[in-house]
């Protein structure tokens, strides 16, 4: 735990590129290990897709569909920055927590097949997610990274016997990385859910 600590304690001293490549990777990696052990667990759940069940088509039409993607994925979005800013513990903030969970259940999601409509195959899975979550979850990474180092309210320990530093709104800037990594963050939450509807627009 000390190492791990110290790892997430060295990410607040790096620059915010440096930042959002770690917690990416650390992302990916506790998604795919997520996925690995759930697969291990139900394989048989991607043996028994009907082929009807592996595809669907939305009457809400593209844009329709793109708004109600975005909107639901900018709320994850919001609730991670969010985290970040309200408070930190040591190392670890809401943000941090709630992006650490996020990659547990898309990973569980995945690998026991249990979307809406279930995939026919692992490969199938994949090619959807190449074409969209891993974008959305590259933005949820990317505003991880951005709002890090912004929390208002600082403890050293949980539960907070006193806070070692507070800030106010008005006291928060974003260098010019943090602000590119916002907007690739979003950029990539529209791109990701206008290609989700088209896909399941049929």
């Amino acid at each position: 735990m000390n190492a791990i600590s110290t790892a997430v304690g060295k990410l607040y001293k790096a620059s915010a590129l440096k930042r959002a490549i770690v917690i990416w990777i650390a992302f990916q990696v506790i998604l795919w290990a997520a996925f690995a052990i759930s697969y291990s667990f139900s394989s048989e759940a991607w043996h028994t897709v009907l082929p009807s069940e592996g595809a669907a088509q939305s009457t809400a039409g593209i844009v329709g569909s793109a708004l109600f993607i975005f909107i639901s994925n900018l709320f994850l979005l919001i609730i991670i920055a969010l985290g970040n800013l309200f408070v930190r513990f040591g190392v670890v903030t809401p943000g941090l927590l709630i992006l650490l969970i996020q990659g547990i259940i898309i990973g569980i999601t995945a690998g026991t097949n249990a979307f809406e409509f279930p995939f026919a195959s692992v490969l199938e899975a994949n090619i959807q997610y190449l074409k969209v979550g891993l974008w959305e979850t590259t933005a949820y990474a990317l505003i991880c990274a951005v709002t890090l180092t912004k929390s208002l309210n600082i403890a050293e320990t949980f539960p907070a016997r006193q806070w070692s530093e507070t800030r106010k709104i008005q006291d928060l800037r974003l260098d010019s990385a943090e602000k590119v990594l916002t907007a690739l963050s979003i950029l990539m939450l529209i791109g990701a859910a206008i290609v989700e509807a088209v896909l399941i627009s049929g």
